[in-house]
């Protein structure tokens, strides 16, 4: 049994047996406690820890193998992140990315029905190149109500290529009736407010077979550090800054304290977060980054909601491949800086696709966006900022909606099922006490944007607590 460099998959077992095991109600197990508060301050699983102290998940690049008892009997690591840069032209890497990403991407959809989710960013983009001339393709998209004009992009696309487009708005409050749904689907490893896809996945089964996506490229196609002389001590303190959510670590330090555990939370974190990130073996900074995320970010967060899609069809991702992650390791690190490589690729093969804008330097495309911060274009940015202020007034929303917890938390209804679901669950409140729910809830009133972090978690223990735990 192999788990891929990148798996899209968790698996489990029982480390007193190491016997594999299925994720559903554990509750003869005892609670990881400073696992969960790690979870709570950044949003995912550390490394292979679980909500139970007996039951971690297999590594990412082993080899296990299994016995007829489904016992682990022996696992061997088969590779592990490095930069070992190969020089070699732009132009090579750019020929190698280019072989690598179309094979990868047209021996999975070929004879096959694919369905493309569009943004406005890079990533998707590239994907659209390969398959933008078969028949059996189908472009989709979504975006908030009262939010920006996300689908535009997939619009345009739609039209310029004559290709099917699918659009759908995220309705506000859609989240109360889909919890037991997204619990089911990630097993409350992630927090709830963020794979906005479920809202929307129900409407697309049937559009494809396959479901072509482009996570991880922005990770592996970009720099991941400011500098390549920065100290260790200055990267571990730039990814706690990445990573640690500052609302998430108060309310990890409250429960640490509520708790009784030894030592400090802070403490705890800083250690686990300098013992995984120093056992990783590279001198670059943008590299030992990149390998960090890949390492315990994608398996235990991306990886978890992308099993939203899998509800619509297998799910295709070139960028999580083996291939990909190494080849990445041969790439000199300033051939990735400002997404040289993917920009490249598409304005090389589908000039029409590249004259789309780029969503982040919206209204310039891929041949102008690096005008974005001349002085020329101070007049355009502050139109871009003036529309989005009449689309906020237009929506009758006293904010324009940008991040799905504005969609889900704010307002007078979202409020009432945000007290039902934190307040009225027995095993939940004998976990986390009314008092330090009721100090988050009236945190989120005055300082939202700070606050919303601890309230999905919150949330996410709520619905752990009903499906995963008995005390």
């Amino acid at each position: 049994m192999y788990s891929p460099i990148i798996p899209i998959k968790q698996n489990y077992y029982k480390i007193m047996d190491r016997t594999l095991i299925p994720w559903e109600n554990k509750s003869t197990y005892n609670l990881d406690l400073e696992s969960i508060l790690s979870f709570i301050s950044i949003g995912f699983m550390l490394d292979d820890d679980t909500y139970f102290t007996e039951i971690k998940t297999l590594k990412p690049a082993t080899e296990y193998k299994i016995n007829d008892k489904n016992q682990i009997t022996t696992e061997e690591r088969k590779w592990s992140w490095h930069y070992k840069p190969i020089e070699r032209s732009f132009e090579n890497i750019l020929d190698e990315f280019s072989s690598l990403f179309n094979r990868l991407i047209i021996d999975s959809t070929k004879e096959k029905n694919v369905l493309l989710p569009i943004s406005g960013g890079l990533d998707s983009r590239s994907l659209f190149i390969p398959v933008s001339k078969q028949s059996n393709l189908i472009l989709c998209s979504y975006e908030f109500d009262g939010g920006l004009n996300e689908t535009y992009y997939g619009r345009e696309l739609s039209e310029r290529f004559n290709i099917p487009f699918y659009s759908q708005k995220i309705p506000r409050g859609y989240l109360w009736e889909k919890l037991d749904q997204i619990a089911e689907l990630n097993g409350c490893f992630t927090d709830f407010t963020h794979p906005r896809q479920v809202a929307a996945i129900n409407n697309w089964k049937g559009l494809g077979e396959v479901i072509l996506l482009g996570h991880w490229g922005d990770v592996l196609f970009d720099k991941q550090a400011d500098s390549k002389n920065i100290s260790y001590n200055e990267q571990v303190i730039q990814l706690k800054k990445k990573i640690i959510k500052p609302g998430g670590i108060e309310l990890a330090n409250d429960l640490w304290r509520y708790w009784g555990l030894e030592g400090s939370f802070e403490s705890y974190i800083t250690d686990r977060l300098d013992k995984l990130y120093g056992d990783i073996n590279i001198d670059h900074p943008s590299a030992r980054m990149r390998a960090f995320k890949s390492l315990y970010w994608a398996p235990r967060w991306t990886s978890i909601n992308l099993s939203i899609f899998n509800k619509a069809g297998e799910i295709v991702l070139p960028y999580y491949s083996d291939e990909m992650c190494k080849f990445i390791c041969t790439v000199p690190e300033r051939y990735l800086v400002g997404r040289k490589i993917q920009i490249e690729y598409i304005k090389k093969n589908c000039p029409e696709a590249a004259r789309l804008p780029w969503q982040k330097y919206y209204p310039l495309n891929l041949y102008q966006y690096h005008r974005f911060n001349q002085p020329q274009y101070y007049f355009v940015r502050a139109i871009k900022k003036t529309n989005r202020i009449f689309q906020k007034f237009l929506s009758k929303s006293p904010d324009l909606i940008t991040r799905n917890w504005e969609l889900q938390f704010l307002g007078d209804q979202n409020i009432i099922q945000l007290k039902k679901n934190l307040l009225g669950k027995n095993k939940f409140n004998k976990l986390i006490p009314q008092t330090i729910i009721r100090k988050y809830l009236d945190k989120f009133q005055t300082d939202p944007v700070q606050y919303a972090h601890p309230l999905s978690m919150l949330l996410t223990l709520a619905v752990f607590s009903d499906k995963h735990y008995s005390e």
